[in-house]
Formats: structure tokens, sequence, C-alpha cells
């Protein structure tokens, strides 16, 4: 039986769908996170050490609260943290706290800050749509606001 397209535009076998080909490019581009900004930095690498600290069954606010000098904003990072592992509809993958190419997760999730931090709400949204159900954008966004604000709030 030959394998079906379902409607490819190409109609090469195993040809991607066209409505999917520029998201599969895009993440095949690793995404350095070298050119984030430094909340956005900040969120990512609370993700992974967050994961590490799981792994250790240790709770991670006392480490952030030192690295952002603040426990108010440790928290509220970690908030978004329990957020996402929530609301996301997979594990949430993160790669080594070394490595400076980000996980299509992780990048999704920059997206999110910078979307937060410039205050445009659509862009959220339409970054996350058809991934994380629509019921959940609200809670997800709540607590990316959060986290960003008290980030910004950091002593430098």
């Amino acid at each position: 039986m030959p394998a079906q397209t379902h409607g490819t535009g190409a109609g090469a076998p195993g040809a991607l769908p066209q409505r999917f080909a520029e998201t599969v490019r895009a993440l095949a581009r690793p995404q350095d996170i070298r050119a984030l900004s430094l909340i956005g930095l900040h969120v990512v690498m609370a993700m992974r050490l967050c994961a590490l600290f799981e792994r250790a069954a240790r709770d991670p606010v006392p480490d952030l609260a030192q690295r952002y000098r603040s426990v108010e904003a440790a928290v509220g990072v970690h908030d978004l943290v329990r957020a996402i592992v929530a609301t996301w509809p997979e594990a949430f993958m993160v790669n080594r706290p070394c490595c400076l190419a980000m996980s299509p997760d992780e990048a999704t999730l920059a997206e999110l800050v910078r979307s937060t931090g410039l205050g445009d709400r659509a862009r959220f949204d339409a970054t996350i749509a058809g991934f994380v159900r629509s019921d959940r954008h609200e809670r997800l966004f709540d607590a990316t606001v959060r986290a960003v604000a008290l980030l910004q709030a950091c002593p430098a």
C-alpha cells in the first residue's frame, strides 16, 4: 500500500504538509542561547536547573534566589516552571545547563518570554496556539508575566 502524504503540495512521498514545513525547518535550526535577552536567559536556565534539582529531589528556590539576589523572583520563576509543567502537553525537553543550543521547547519558552516583555498577548497566544490547549493559556500567561516582572525588578 503506498504511503499517504495528506496533501503535501509537493506530491512527493514522505514530504511534509506545507502548513508544517516552515515550523519543522525552524525547529531543525537550533537557536543559540547567547542570542537571548537576560530575562530570557534566566528563564531558560531556570528550566534547566529545575530539571536537575528535580532529579536530585532538591528544592531549586534557594539556588535561584542566590542567582537572582531575590527570593521573590526565585519563587516567581519557580511558579512559572510549575505552570509550564502543568500546562505543557508533553514532557518539557531541556538541554544541559552547559549547552548553548536550545531545545524546541526552550525556544518556545524564550519566545513566550519575549512576547510577554513586549506586552504582546496576541503574539504570546499565537506562539502556543494549537500546541498548548487554549484553556491553559491564561495560567501560563499570568505566570510568565509575573516571572518576567520579578526578574526585571531584580538588583543588577
